[in-house]
C-alpha cells in the first residue's frame, strides 16, 4: 500500500497573485483537515479558532475566490456549516 504525504510546499496557490494571504491560509488550513478524502465538512467556529478575525462572511468570501480560480468546490449547506472538495 501507498502511503501519501502531507507536502503543500510547492503547490501553485503561492504563486498565484489573484489569491489574497487570508484565502490561502484557508486553503492550506482546508486542505490538511481534507487529506485523503473526497469531500470534507468544516464549520464556521473550526476556522475560528485558527483565524480570530474571520466571519463567516468573509470565510464565505474568500472561498468564492477560491472556487473562482478552480481551487475548490463548496457549498454551505446551512448557516456557517460548509461541505467542500479540493482539487
Amino acid at each position: 500500500m501507498r502511503t501519501k504525504h502531507l507536502n503543500i510546499s510547492n503547490h501553485r496557490i503561492w504563486r498565484d497573485k489573484n489569491i489574497k494571504p487570508e484565502a490561502k491560509e484557508i486553503y492550506a488550513y482546508l486542505f490538511a483537515e481534507g487529506f485523503e478524502r473526497t469531500i470534507s465538512h468544516i464549520s464556521i467556529g473550526r476556522i475560528q479558532r485558527e483565524l480570530k478575525s474571520i466571519t463567516n462572511i468573509g470565510f464565505r468570501n474568500n472561498l468564492k475566490i477560491l472556487e473562482k480560480n478552480k481551487y475548490l468546490v463548496y457549498k454551505e449547506y446551512d448557516t456557517g456549516l460548509y461541505e467542500y472538495h479540493i482539487y
